[in-house]
C-alpha cells in the first residue's frame, strides 16, 4: 500500500532544496549581480572552508550524547599560525608543516572526544572550554601580534583557480563532501554512528562501543579542522565559523538529539547560509543585521527541528 506523503515526510526529503531554491529566486530578482558567474564562484569559494567543517560537525552530531563542536575556529587559527611557526623559525618543509599542522588538529579533536566519552563532559562545555583555551594559546604563541611569513604555498589552496575559473578550494570541498557522503551511509563506522545516536543502549547491548565511535567522531572532525585550517590560511578566518556550520547542518536536517542527518543535506543547509551571507552583502545589509538574520535562521532551525520529537510523544 503508497503510503500518503505527508507535509513532514516531504520537508524531511526536501525541505532544505526547497528552501534554497527559494533563497536563490529571490536574490536573482532583488539584485542583478546576484547569478553572474563571478559571484557565484565567489560563493563557492566562501562555502568551502564551512562545507568541510559541515562533514565533521555532521559526524559529532550524529553520533549523539548531546554532540557539538565549538571550538572549530580557534582549531583554524591554532592550525594556521603553528604552520606559519613551523616554517618561519623551525625551518620545516611547508609539506611537514601541514601535516603536523593537520596532527595538532586531530588530536583536539581526539582529546574532546575522550573527555566526551569516558569523563562524560558535556560536549558543550567541553568543546566551549577548549575554544577558549586555544585561543588563549594561540594568541600566546604569536604574542598578540599579526602573524607575517605565512608561506605563499599555504594559501595557494584557497587562492588558486583551475584553468583560470574554478577555484581549488571548491574542488577539494565538493571531493571531501562526496567522501563524507559515502562514508556515513555506505561504511560500517559511519552507519555505527548512526547506531549510537539513535539508540546509544541498544547501540552497546549489540556490540558497538558508543565511547569508541563517540570518539572516532569528534577525532575525524579534528581531522577536517585541519583541513579547512589549511583552506583558509588566515589565523583570523575561523572565528564565528561553528554558529554558521550547525546552522548550516541543522538547516540540512541533521538532529541535534543524534541519529539522523546527512552530509549531502547539510551541504545544502551551508549553501543556504552562503547564499543568505551573500545576497545580504549584495544587499547593503550591515553587518549587525547580518548576525540578527543568522540567529533567526538558526533558533528557527533548531524550532523545526524539535517540534518533530515533539510530535512523537
Amino acid at each position: 500500500m503508497k503510503q500518503k506523503l505527508t507535509f513532514k515526510k516531504f520537508y524531511d526529503e526536501y525541505g532544505v532544496l526547497l528552501i534554497l531554491l527559494v533563497m536563490v529566486a529571490i536574490f536573482s530578482f532583488a539584485t542583478p549581480t546576484f547569478l553572474t558567474g563571478a559571484n557565484i564562484i565567489n560563493i563557492s569559494k566562501q562555502v568551502a572552508i564551512m562545507a568541510i567543517l559541515s562533514v565533521g560537525m555532521t559526524l559529532v552530531l550524529v553520533s549523539g550524547g548531546g554532540g557539538i563542536e565549538l571550538s572549530m575556529g580557534s582549531v583554524i587559527s591554532l592550525v594556521v599560525v603553528l604552520i606559519s611557526k613551523f616554517v618561519t623559525e623551525r625551518g620545516f618543509r611547508v609539506a611537514i608543516a601541514l601535516i603536523l599542522a593537520v596532527l595538532v588538529a586531530t588530536a583536539v579533536g581526539f582529546i574532546d572526544g575522550v573527555i566526551i566519552a569516558k569523563i562524560k563532559v558535556p560536549p558543550l562545555i567541553m568543546t566551549l572550554g577548549m575554544q577558549i583555551f586555544l585561543y588563549g594559546f594561540t594568541y600566546s604563541i604569536c604574542e598578540g601580534k599579526p602573524v607575517y611569513g605565512i608561506p605563499a604555498s599555504l594559501t595557494w589552496i584557497g587562492q588558486t583557480y583551475l584553468f583560470k575559473v574554478i577555484p581549488v578550494s571548491a574542488l577539494l570541498m565538493v571531493v571531501i563532501v562526496i567522501l563524507g557522503q559515502f562514508f556515513v551511509s555506505k561504511m560500517y563506522i559511519g552507519r555505527s554512528l548512526y547506531a549510537v545516536g539513535s539508540n546509544e543502549e541498544t547501540a552497546d547491548l549489540s556490540g558497538i562501543s558508543s565511547d569508541k565511535f563517540r570518539i572516532m567522531a569528534y577525532t575525524m572532525c579534528g581531522f577536517l579542522v585541519g583541513i579547512a585550517g589549511i583552506v583558509s590560511g588566515q589565523p583570523s578566518a575561523g572565528e564565528g565559523y561553528e554558529m554558521d556550520v550547525l546552522t548550516g547542518c541543522v538547516l540540512g536536517g541533521v538532529s541535534l538529539n543524534g541519529g539522523k542527518g546527512s552530509v549531502i543535506k547539510a551541504f545544502c543547509g551551508i549553501l543556504i547560509i552562503g547564499v543568505l551571507s551573500n545576497g545580504m552583502s549584495l544587499l547593503g545589509f550591515n553587518p549587525f543585521m547580518q548576525k540578527m538574520i543568522k540567529g533567526l535562521v538558526l533558533i528557527l532551525a533548531v524550532v523545526i527541528d524539535s517540534l518533530q520529537y515533539i510530535k512523537l510523544k
